[in-house]
């Protein structure tokens, strides 16, 4: 049982008792275990996007609906690896908020469907941490690899508890609560698959930013926290047993968890480096009919001087000639796909005079410490 909760009670959704409203923010909390330092604002996957359209299609809704605006090409849909940039995924929200009249509860709905094995090797790192202390850790460090939009920071309370508190402030207006509720619903599905058969995860509370309705909140707040919530606290956050802490994940597996820490440090670098400057840079790119451009004519393009997009550039870890090689990687393997597309033009399309030094350039990139 959680906190005395039966399984089967209906616990009250309410708004906080006026002693209990003014909450310690968690950086005057007693212990930060640990915290979000990434901005939301980087390339995630196409499963979350997936998520949200084959629940709306089951609702009625057709993917070109939600797809609307958002530059994301269906066929690439089933692709595990393939990335999508932030705001992508936020007018993909943004839709489905406004087919199903951004109704309350939505998020929570949806979240429900983000199951640990959405999350690739991120999923299987929580799973094989050694405690749930560790596994808030590393999640926190790799919470880029989801498809969060609050930054999180996780602290042990004034009372004892342990807390997970959410802020989204900088996330667009329209379509907050849809994230925020999301990414609520989605921390407790994965908490509660990690000890999969186990006594139920000791969630106590959960607490809302967001006002409550002039109606009665919906059933489903009832239905999947079965825990109190209430609403227009000062932030958002899932209140926990502090013993949950110590608690081991029957996965638990010091050697895979090693393994998949590498792979997610790896994931990381990577799409921080798709971030900022870079992705303006790349999606710039990735708009041309020709990739037979400068950093002059790019800068100029994107309001930079030259010598700034540079240092931008090389302030992000990369270069201009890495993110060009990187576009060029790219639009070389869709149009190689395609063989009605003659090969001076996949040359020209990818900024060079002839097939003979684009493919010098793609031995390079196979093998980038070869020796010229």
């Amino acid at each position: 049982m959680e906190s005395g909760v039966a399984a089967d009670a209906v616990p009250p959704i309410a708004g906080p008792p006026a002693a209990t409203r003014r909450m310690p923010a968690p950086e005057d909390s007693n212990r930060v275990i640990a915290a979000i330092a990434d901005s939301w604002d980087h390339p995630r996957t196409m499963v979350g996007v997936s998520i949200l359209l084959d629940w709306a299609a089951e609702h009625g809704c057709p993917p070109g609906d939600l797809l609307r605006g958002s530059r994301i090409d269906p066929e690439l849909l089933p692709d595990p690896v393939e990335l999508i940039e932030a705001h992508q995924e936020l007018t993909v929200i943004r839709n489905l908020v406004e087919a199903f009249d951004d109704r309350p509860g939505l998020g929570v709905e949806l979240g429900a469907r983000y199951h640990l094995t959405a999350y690739g090797h991120f999923g299987y790192l929580l799973a094989a941490c050694s405690s749930v202390h560790e596994t808030v850790q590393q999640g926190l460090r790799y919470a880029l690899l989801t498809f969060a939009f609050s930054t999180m920071t996780a602290h042990v309370g004034d009372h004892g508890d342990y807390v997970l508190a959410m802020e989204a402030d900088d996330v667009p207006p329209d379509v907050r609560r849809f994230a925020v509720e999301r990414d609520v619903a989605a921390t407790v599905q994965i908490q509660r698959e990690l000890f999969p058969g186990a006594p139920r995860v000791p969630l106590r509370e959960v607490r809302f930013a967001f006002p409550a309705w002039a109606a009665a909140a919906p059933a489903v707040y009832h239905d999947y926290f079965r825990v109190p919530v209430s609403f227009d606290r000062p932030r958002t956050e899932l209140v926990f047993d502090a013993s949950y802490l110590d608690r081991v994940p029957p996965m638990a597996n010091r050697h895979t968890a090693k393994l998949m820490a590498a792979q997610c440090e790896r994931l990381r670098a990577e799409r921080l480096h798709r971030t900022g400057v870079a992705a303006r840079v790349r999606a710039f790119l990735l708009d041309q009919t020709s990739l037979d451009l400068s950093l002059e004519t790019v800068a100029d393009r994107l309001h930079y001087a030259p010598r700034t997009l540079r240092r931008r550039l090389e302030s992000e870890g990369t270069t201009f000639r890495a993110v060009l090689d990187e576009v060029r990687r790219v639009v070389a393997e869709n149009l190689l796909h395609d063989p009605s597309i003659p090969r001076y033009e996949i040359a020209r399309r990818l900024g060079y005079q002839e097939w003979s030094s684009f493919a010098r350039a793609r031995r390079r990139w196979d093998n980038p410490t070869a020796t010229p």
